[in-house]
């Protein structure tokens, strides 16, 4: 009967002690960026971005066998990077959590948003151009087929600079 008692009073104590709740630390809202930071991140989203595109313009050169040019852009990434490092020790200093990476991220975040607003521009092009045709407006549809190139023309663009920046398949992620 003792034993029988204790378990049951056992039992009530933990299934009281699991019942319990503690209250969440997290605070709901991030600490808001003052304008200093966000000039700092913007800064160093210029710079990730100046350094990937000598670093793939080195890359061209030495194809070339333009030595000379390539070791100029080396030296061009070399300064970027040193730019990178002063900007991610600064931003570290004031409290930002992984300045780098969080840069390298809305770097690519708006390689991204460019490819679709490019892509967006190409349907809604096309589907003007068949509306026109349809209609029988040749001159609209001439000039909807000229932007239709130009539009094709940046997006060819965007996506080269979201591979250099580091995404492998833009178009597919838009």
């Amino acid at each position: 009967m003792k034993k029988t008692l204790l378990m049951i009073v056992a039992v009530c104590f933990a299934a009281v002690a699991f019942a319990q709740t503690t209250p969440s630390t997290t605070t709901a809202t991030p600490p808001a960026k003052t304008p200093e930071e966000k000039a700092q991140m913007k800064d160093m989203r210029k710079d990730i971005r100046a350094y990937d595109n000598e670093k793939a313009a080195a890359k061209k050169e030495i194809k070339k066998g333009d030595m000379a040019a390539a070791k100029a852009d080396i030296t061009a990434a070399k300064a970027d990077k040193a730019d990178i490092k002063a900007d991610r020790k600064e931003l570290k200093s004031e409290g930002v959590k992984h300045p780098e990476k969080t840069a390298i991220k809305q770097v690519k975040k708006a390689d991204e948003a460019d490819v679709k607003a490019d892509l967006k521009d190409i349907k809604a092009d096309k589907t003007a151009e068949k509306a026109d045709v349809k209609d029988g407006n040749t001159a609209g549809a001439a000039t909807e087929k000229a932007e239709l190139k130009a539009d094709k023309k940046d997006l060819k663009k965007d996506v080269r600079e979201a591979k250099r920046d580091g995404i492998k398949h833009p178009i597919r992620r838009a």
